[in-house]
């Protein structure tokens, strides 16, 4: 096993905070918007995410022409879908308890009508503005209180539970908000805004995915940066362009356009409302959740139109160009065989295998938000690229 992918099994995460962006992300300033990588410009910006991205301008009270744009895996954050982060926008604070180092991600707002979906508007905003004013703060006090949340010990139960820790959350968002309610009673949070929280939370299974795209990211960038591996470190799409970074290649983006997803679609959409794939959640994946040990989670299986035999299929071919196995994120219907982690660029080359992205699919047209689940893959074309300068370098 290399020096990169013990890294990543190393890192232990735990939630200590909920905190606006501008007081914790690396480099964050007030005319920052970070969005899903890759890095974009207003002139190059795909519809889709634009549309997100002058929403998030518009909250935070930013003129389009003085906003800039950058990546938020290139400031130790992650973006999912058309989501943004901005100087007031809160962000879940996951540190590796071994090393200290943070990463940051949204609250997650829900499904429907949100900017995470790359809608905007009163109703998504009065959405924000609560999350900011109100919830946050709340969220943050409960954690002060309890001493921080171990995520590492609900991951490992959640996958024992149905979840595969992408878009199944259920059980990790219920154990999430049981020690959330101590946590809040020892905080003293007011009772009316206990129940609106705990509320929110059981009306949105997908809560816990803030944490687990935090927690993704403080994985693998804790590979990043060893000299002579080709394990990857980064991946997103912005709904144009998809890019990988490598942890022997420094910081640059091999990129190439997204796929579409191919799944199911929720009633009165077809395949051509489909558009490319668009959030930084494609991480999950490349760190051994989400589709990797889509067995863990048959419930999962019908929206994305798969199967067992599907599922046990991605994994196993996941497993061929993964560096490792994690001895602690285990899948006891794969006779409790560990997440397949540490993605190789230079096996996905040799042996034609991508890894599979289960994915929240977003109409092609801005503002029209969810359309269905599916399947997607980063293009090949991003590790032919990152193969061919591994290859320059190292030989």
């Amino acid at each position: 096993m290399t020096e990169a992918v013990e890294r990543v099994i190393a890192v232990e995460p735990w939630l200590v905070g909920v905190k606006p962006a501008l007081e914790v992300v690396p480099g964050m300033r007030r005319e920052l918007i970070l969005h899903a990588a890759p890095p974009a410009t207003w002139e190059t910006v795909s519809p889709v995410l634009r549309e997100g991205l002058l929403g998030a301008a518009e909250f935070e009270g930013l003129d389009p022409g003085e906003a800039v744009l950058g990546a938020a895996q290139d400031h130790s954050a992650m973006a999912g879908g058309a989501g943004a982060i901005t100087a007031s926008t809160p962000v879940v604070v996951v540190e590796d308890r071994v090393t200290g180092r943070r990463a940051f991600h949204f609250l997650m707002e829900g499904f429907g009508r949100t900017l995470i979906l790359g809608m905007r508007g009163d109703d998504v905003f009065e959405r924000l503005r609560w999350l900011r004013d109100e919830a946050a703060p709340a969220f943050d006090a409960a954690v002060s209180a309890l001493g921080g949340i171990d995520c590492d010990a609900v991951m490992v139960e959640a996958l024992r539970r149905g979840d595969e820790l992408h878009n199944r959350n259920g059980a990790a968002t219920s154990m999430l908000a049981e020690r959330l309610a101590v946590g809040f009673a020892r905080a003293g949070v007011a009772a009316d805004v206990q129940e609106r929280l705990l509320e929110f939370m059981r009306g949105n299974s997908q809560f816990f995915v803030a944490i687990g795209l935090a927690a993704s990211r403080l994985m693998l960038e804790a590979a990043h940066g060893v000299e002579g591996s080709s394990l990857l470190t980064a991946v997103g799409a912005n709904a144009g362009e998809c890019g990988i970074k490598v942890s022997g290649l420094g910081d640059r983006w091999f990129t190439a356009p997204a796929e579409v997803p191919a799944g199911v679609l929720l009633e009165g959409f077809g395949e051509a409302d489909a558009g490319p794939a668009c959030g930084d959640s494609l991480l999950v994946e490349c760190a051994g959740f989400g589709a990797s040990v889509l067995p863990a989670a048959p419930a999962l299986w019908p929206l994305l139109g798969a199967d067992e035999a599907r599922s046990r299929q991605i994994y196993e071919e996941t497993a061929q160009i993964a560096l490792g196995e994690h001895p602690r994120y285990r899948v006891p219907a794969l006779g409790d065989r560990g997440a397949p982690v540490g993605i190789d660029v230079l096996k996905v080359v040799e042996t034609g295998i991508r890894p599979v992205i289960d994915i929240v699919m977003i109409h092609r047209e801005p503002g029209r938000g969810m359309i269905g689940f599916g399947l997607t893959s980063p293009p090949m074309a991003c590790f032919e690229q990152a193969a061919e300068a591994f290859r320059e370098r190292y030989g």
